[in-house]
């Protein structure tokens, strides 16, 4: 197992982020300092949603090719870059947190931003009423600066980091950026925003991003044993063993399924964005999809159990295991 976990992609992740240590004495910094130390991290993400679609929000850089952001800023797409300024950048794979209640993506870029990472702020030294600072893309106006206090710390449930309830004015767009202290330190990711221009957002811990790549480990247990009910043959390493059905990016490869083939290979392009683990099914009436965590795998599972149907993969992480998979239970 200890060489496939090298492989992964998030493995550049866990090595470059760190974590801000509570100094004994702490300067705040002027608005226009903070934004001059944080901006360069902040980045606009525009996601292809094809027919013409594009979502727009907002993503910060914790390592140099690494940003955090929100999931829904880029679900459903088939692409994705980060852009600032004259620069734009290809997304290469986007890494989901295991935990589906945690709108917390990772998107991982083709080449390394060349820009310093943010230094991400303890969640213990956050108190309510504290100046934060946000920094992002609302309705796609790039690097927008405004400020607030921390509003509340609510716990989502007992033994869990609190999601950050901040003042600072966010919109549409701003989704996925970072929320600032006064020392220009990353303390949340912007989740969701209230309607209206109200100064009401919120903001998950930027503390969790640290916790990522433990998480993934933790969930690879889980997965591997999911994947044996759909038919998938580990190898000693488990690793999928792949059947040599066709190459992981040949979207010829892909079995008809239904009268529209497009559907299938615009499902298929989503799936390939995504960062391990990750699941591209099909079933026997017809359906398909992606599953990139244990809850997503069992609910495909069981509506396949409850539809009394065949659910198959057709590829796993970065293997095709289509048509010499054992028979799915």
């Amino acid at each position: 197992m200890k060489n496939s976990l090298q492989s992964w992609s998030w493995k550049p992740l866990a090595a470059g982020l760190w974590l801000g240590a509570l100094a004994s004495h702490t300067w705040a910094l002027q608005p226009e300092e903070i934004f001059r130390k944080a901006s360069p991290a902040v980045w606009t993400v525009k996601g292809d949603q094809g027919n013409n679609k594009t979502s727009v929000g907002s993503a910060v850089a914790v390592t140099p090719a690494a940003l955090a952001t929100a999931c829904h800023v880029v679900n459903g797409a088939m692409s994705a870059t980060v852009t600032q300024g004259q620069t734009t950048i290809k997304i290469k794979s986007i890494l989901r947190d295991p935990d589906p209640s945690r709108d917390l993506c990772v998107l991982m870029t083709e080449t390394p931003l060349q820009l310093p990472a943010v230094q991400i702020a303890p969640v213990e030294g956050l108190r309510v009423g504290q100046r934060v600072f946000a920094i992002g893309s609302p309705h796609g106006l790039e690097l927008t600066l405004s400020e607030g206090l921390i509003s509340a710390l609510r716990p989502r449930s007992q033994g869990q980091l609190p999601i950050i309830q901040t003042s600072a004015p966010v919109s549409s767009g701003s989704s996925g950026g970072g929320l600032f202290d006064e020392e220009g330190r990353l303390v949340g990711v912007t989740d969701s925003v209230a309607p209206g221009g109200a100064n009401l957002g919120f903001a998950y811990p930027a503390q969790w991003v640290m916790e990522l790549p433990q998480r993934v480990i933790a969930e690879m247990t889980k997965w591997r044993e999911l994947l044996k009910n759909v038919g998938v043959t580990l190898g000693p390493d488990g690793e999928p063993t792949s059947s040599g059905h066709a190459d992981l990016a040949d979207e010829a490869g892909l079995p008809v399924v239904g009268a529209d083939s497009a559907q299938i290979r615009v499902a298929y392009r989503q799936f390939l964005l995504q960062a391990r683990p990750r699941a591209f099914l099909i079933t026997s009436d017809n359906k398909f999809g992606t599953a990139t965590n244990s809850a997503a795998l069992t609910e495909h599972l069981r509506g396949c159990s409850e539809r009394k149907v065949v659910c198959a993969a057709y590829a796993v992480d970065n293997t095709v295991v289509w048509g010499k998979q054992q028979p799915a239970k």
